[in-house]
C-alpha cells in the first residue's frame, strides 16, 4: 500500500489532484516548512530553482509541501513564494501525520508529538518512495552542497 493511496494533493491553482497519479514515475520529496520559519525562506527559494531546473526538459521531480503553519491564511500567503509544486491541503490530517512519521518538525511543535523523536527541524526535505520509505533524509543538505545537481542522485517514486 502506498503512502499516498487515496490521497488528494492541492496544486497552485487550488485544484485537488490524485496523489498517486501526480507522483507516478517521478522523484518525490516532502518539503517541511512554515511561513514563520526564518531558515525556511532561503531554502524555499533554492528549492524553487531546483524544481524549475530539473523539470525544465522532463517533468521528473515533484515536491509535496507539508506546511507547519498555524492557520490557513499564513499557509496560503507563504504558498505564493513556492514553485509550482503540490501541497498537503490545510485540512488534511497528513499535515500532522507526516511530521510525526518522519520526525521532521519545528522546535515549537515538539509538544504536539510526545514520544516522537525529532530527527530534524524545519526546513526539512525528505525524498521518499511510493511506500513512504526514506530514500534521502537530508535533502536540504544535498541542495546546500550540490545545488540544482542534488536531485540527479535521488531515486524515483516507485
Amino acid at each position: 500500500m502506498g503512502l499516498f493511496e487515496g490521497v488528494k494533493l492541492e496544486n497552485k491553482k487550488g485544484e485537488l489532484v490524485d496523489a498517486e497519479t501526480a507522483l507516478a514515475g517521478k522523484k518525490v520529496a516532502l518539503y517541511f516548512s512554515a511561513s514563520w520559519c526564518g531558515d525556511c525562506t532561503p531554502i524555499t527559494s533554492k528549492l524553487a530553482t531546483l524544481y524549475e531546473m530539473v523539470n525544465e526538459e522532463n517533468d521528473e521531480l515533484e515536491i509535496v509541501w507539508v506546511s507547519s503553519d498555524e492557520d490557513k491564511e499564513s499557509m496560503d500567503a507563504y504558498w505564493k513564494k513556492h514553485a509550482d509544486y503540490l501541497r498537503i491541503p490545510y485540512e488534511s490530517i497528513l499535515r500532522s501525520e507526516l511530521p510525526q512519521k518522519y520526525g521532521v518538525f519545528g522546535g515549537r511543535h515538539v509538544s504536539r508529538y510526545p514520544g516522537v523523536e525529532r530527527k530534524n527541524g524545519i526546513p526539512g526535505l525528505v525524498v521518499i518512495n511510493k511506500a513512504g520509505d526514506v530514500l534521502v533524509f537530508d535533502g536540504v543538505g544535498d541542495i546546500e552542497k550540490k545545488h540544482a545537481e542534488a536531485a540527479a542522485d535521488w531515486p524515483k517514486f516507485s
